[in-house]
Formats: structure tokens, C-alpha cells, sequence
């Protein structure tokens, strides 16, 4: 006789057994749990890995080259091995005994397509790959136009991950994830919902999920709810001030952890007043960072000092001078720079010292970070408004006119190298829209990409960080803490550091 777990009773009160994910599967054979639904924030929009690859890796439907270990280092993937022949050649080792999902041996060969249409593909356009060939039936050989010590780390991104050849139309467009995770795509809800199985053929330790529902949830509360209805088993990315309420409730594990994301201040260096440093450096002092942490963060994170957060990295720069929250400082600063007081605000020249700050509410503090900015600002001299649109609107218009100042948040290690800096401040290919120059910055950059020795790139990378640290073109504000709740059933969850995949694989529910 099957026995129904408690949440298949509840849900089965309805019509037959059915459940968000479309179905709720019973298979009650080889210890297999039923059904575990995960909500998060980030909707599914694509089944195309260059488009969306980074979701169908957080739920282990696709695996890429290398991934990404709980240190935040590079680890082995579905490559077991990789070196650097030459200065601008790398080898990789593929792991035996791997098929994709349809049945496709992995070898040298069935992968190319998948990664030549990964590294030729916008997202991967600042990697100067120029070819990828087979030695032979097991290793894989990538050459570069110049010596990319970082190219381990692209390896792990998950534009990167691996589809079948035949999941690859003439056209190099892909409709579906046939890869090699311990789960296999079955069905989606395009923007809601995607529903996957265990994986019976996978190359490790099968997953004690039989089927694993993903929802695409936007809204904080509706997540914290389900979870509390029991309609699902794990909401990710809830907000920090539900922590104390979940912790008092027996039936839910919360778990909190510090990621490499941070909130941050991009100033428009191309313009007044932020093209003076000393108005940069003025908004710093006046901005109290730890009020943000305790007041509207709940205590969990902290203030940022530089892009890296030292407990996740060893990446991060020793002895880097945080900006101490010191409002006379800040208008010593604005009088250096000629903004007399004139009344409650500023002014230069009869012009008053008033900023916009562009910010987005996908992430829903930012808005409300701006308006405790603002008025911090207000205290130095400063007429602060706060535009709140699209982030896509923003990227547009900042990255084509000018602006003053985008509230913005982002991973700062979303691949495990600090050559993610080049995406913030190298003059090239920074994706980022401040318009900073600084060719010192630019050479030690490209110097650290070109040596393999960690002890000579950690010293260009914290160089770079010092700089930064001085010119301000982007003053980091606050450090992220993640909030995962569970049902108190679901065990052996263990969050990774830059949530590069969630490992459902490797949970159980009791439940």
C-alpha cells in the first residue's frame, strides 16, 4: 500500500491529486520521495542555455565543463580535468561514463556544438576564445586570441552548460534542455513553471527526488506564503525581516547566508556634480551603512567595503579604507569642491546641488534604500529625487545619455574570478555605464588575465581594488544575506556560496 505524505493529502482533497507543478507524481518505489516544489523569484523565460542557462543549472537539469565548489572555487563538472598547455591553449579532460538525457554519449565531439554556440554567443563576448576543437574522443582543446588565465572560470557560467547535439537545430537555435543533471527537463509553463524528473542514467549519485517542480514566483509574500500553506517545499530569496517569525515556527527551517552579490551607487563620471570625486566621496561619508544593515536589512548583511565581501572570497583586497559614516566630512568635501550652503541645500555658481538617483523595484528594498539615501543627502546640502523605473529602461538611458546616479544590485562573482571586475570598471568591456577611465586600472586588468600564478594575480586584482577605492566610480553600500526557508522535513540543504546551482540532488524530504 502507498501511504500519501501530508502534503498529497491536503492536496489531494481537490480533484484526484493535482498540484502546482501540473501533477503530483506517486512513484512509492526504490525510496524515491514524490514531489518538491521550489519557488524563487526568477521566472522561466527561455529552454535556450546562452539565454536562461543559469536557472536550468540551479536545478540540475544542465551541468557545464567546471563548476563551481562550496569555497567558491573552481571544481570539476562534467570535465574531470583541464590545464594550460601553452599561453594561449587549454586542454580538457571529459568525464567517462556520460550520457545526455536522450541517450547521446558525452564526448569530445557531441559537445562542440553546444560549446561553440556557447563562446560565440553576446553573453560570453568579452572571452577572447577563438576556437574549440577535439584532440580526441575524451579531451577537448580551447585556444584564446592572448593568454586568459580566467578561462576555468567561464567554464562554470551557465550560458556554458551542455545540451545535447541533437537538441540543436541547422539554425543553432535550441527549443529544448536535453542535458546530463541528475534531473531531466519533462514540461514547462512558459514565465511560470517547469516540471523535471530524476534522472535514472546519471553519471552520480541519483537524486531521492522523483520529480522536481521549479516555480517562477515574483512576489516575496506569495512565496512566504505557499511555503507556510504547504504548497511549497523551499522559497528562496525571501525578505530579510521574515527571518525572526520563520525561526519561531516548528514546521519551517530558515537558512541565511552571506552571498557575493552587493548594492551599489554607479555615479556618471561624465557629468556634474559626480564628475568631481569629491562629491563622490561626499555621498559616501553621508551615507550610514550600518543604518541600512540594521534598520531596513534586519542586521543580516553588512556594509560593503569594495566589490568583494571577505567571508565568501579570498578574493577581496587586505586593508581596503571603508568610507566611515562622518556627515562633517561629507561637507568639508562639497565646500572643497565650491558647494556653498544656500539655505537647507547647496549651490555652485547659482546652481543648486540637486541629483537624481535612478533605481528599479524587481529587487524591492532598492526603492526604499533610495529614500533613506535621499534623505541622508538632504542632511549634507544635497536635493535628492528618486526615479524608480525598469531596469532594462535604465541600462537604455544610462548607457546612452547622462544621468547622475543608478541605485543598482548585482552578483559580484557570479563566475569564481576576479576577473568579473572588467564587467565593472575595465574602459572596454565593462557592462556597467559610469564612464570610468583610468588606464592603470585597464593595464593591471588585462596583466591578471594573463598570468596563471594566484599570488601575482591576487596582487593586480587588490591593486585594482585600492584604486577603485579611491576614484569611486561605483560606491558599494551594503553586502547581500540570503534567506531560504524549508519545510522542516526537507534535510541535507545546504546552500552554496554564489548559488551557482541549488543541489536539490542531494536533498531528502521526510515529510
Amino acid at each position: 500500500m502507498i501511504e500519501l505524505t501530508r502534503r498529497q493529502k491536503l492536496s489531494g482533497l481537490g480533484a484526484g491529486i493535482t498540484g502546482l507543478g501540473g501533477y503530483w507524481a506517486i512513484s512509492g518505489t526504490g525510496g524515491k520521495e514524490d514531489v518538491f516544489t521550489v519557488g524563487s523569484p526568477w521566472t522561466p523565460d527561455s529552454r535556450d542555455p546562452v539565454v536562461n542557462g543559469w536557472l536550468w543549472r540551479r536545478i540540475s537539469v544542465l551541468e557545464p565543463l567546471l563548476t563551481v565548489d562550496y569555497d567558491a572555487t573552481v571544481a570539476p563538472g562534467l570535465a574531470t580535468d583541464w590545464r594550460m598547455v601553452d599561453d594561449e591553449t587549454w586542454e580538457f579532460d571529459l568525464r567517462e561514463g556520460v550520457t545526455f538525457h536522450d541517450g547521446t554519449e558525452l564526448t569530445a565531439k557531441t559537445v562542440l556544438p553546444s560549446l561553440r554556440r556557447a563562446f560565440d554567443s553576446s553573453s560570453l563576448a568579452s572571452v577572447p576564445v577563438k576556437s574549440i576543437e577535439t584532440a580526441d574522443n575524451r579531451t577537448l582543446t580551447m585556444k584564446t586570441d592572448e593568454p586568459f588565465s580566467p578561462l576555468p572560470a567561464h567554464c562554470t557560467r551557465g550560458s556554458t552548460c551542455l545540451v545535447s547535439p541533437t537538441a540543436i537545430a541547422d539554425d543553432r537555435s535550441v527549443s529544448e534542455p536535453i542535458g546530463t543533471g541528475p534531473f531531466q527537463f519533462e514540461s514547462w509553463n512558459q514565465g511560470s513553471s517547469i516540471t523535471a524528473s530524476a534522472n535514472s542514467d546519471y553519471h552520480g549519485e541519483n537524486a531521492s527526488i522523483e520529480t522536481l517542480v521549479y516555480e517562477g514566483i515574483t512576489d516575496d509574500q506569495t512565496r512566504r506564503l505557499k511555503l507556510e500553506n504547504d504548497e511549497l517545499d523551499m522559497a528562496r530569496i525571501l525578505p530579510n525581516e521574515t527571518v525572526d517569525s520563520l525561526e519561531l515556527r516548528d514546521d519551517i527551517t530558515a537558512h541565511t547566508y552571506q552571498i557575493p552579490r552587493a548594492r551599489y551607487l554607479v555615479f556618471d563620471l561624465d557629468s556634474s556634480p559626480f564628475a568631481d570625486r569629491r562629491v563622490r566621496r561626499a555621498v559616501m561619508h553621508a551615507v550610514d551603512r550600518e543604518t541600512i544593515v540594521e534598520n531596513l536589512l534586519n542586521g543580516l548583511g553588512s556594509p560593503a567595503v569594495g566589490p568583494f565581501p571577505s567571508d565568501v572570497t579570498d578574493w577581496a583586497a587586505d586593508n581596503l579604507e571603508p568610507y566611515e559614516h562622518d556627515p562633517g566630512r561629507a561637507r568639508d568635501l562639497l565646500a572643497e569642491a565650491g558647494w556653498e550652503p544656500n539655505g537647507t541645500g547647496r549651490t555652485r555658481d547659482g546652481d543648486p546641488l540637486s541629483v537624481s538617483i535612478w533605481t528599479y523595484d524587481t529587487r524591492p528594498l532598492l526603492p526604499t534604500i533610495a529614500q533613506v539615501i535621499q534623505t541622508q543627502l538632504g542632511e549634507v546640502g544635497f536635493e535628492v529625487d528618486i526615479e524608480v523605473m525598469e531596469s532594462s529602461t535604465i541600462k537604455e538611458r544610462a548607457t546612452n545619455g547622462s544621468f547622475d546616479a543608478v541605485l543598482w544590485s548585482n552578483s559580484v562573482l557570479w563566475y569564481p574570478d576576479p576577473d568579473r571586475l572588467s564587467d565593472f570598471v575595465h574602459s572596454e568591456t565593462a557592462t556597467m555605464f559610469s564612464g570610468y577611465e583610468n588606464e592603470t586600472v585597464d593595464r593591471l586588468l588585462e596583466e591578471a588575465r594573463r598570468t596563471t600564478d594566484r599570488d601575482e594575480r591576487f596582487g593586480r586584482y587588490a591593486e585594482v581594488q585600492h584604486i577603485l577605492q579611491r576614484d569611486l566610480p561605483i560606491g558599494w553600500l551594503t553586502y547581500y544575506t540570503n534567506v531560504v526557508a524549508t519545510r522542516a522535513g526537507v534535510e541535507a540543504y545546504r546552500p552554496h556560496p554564489i548559488e551557482s546551482c541549488y543541489h536539490l540532488e542531494n536533498v531528502t524530504d521526510q515529510q
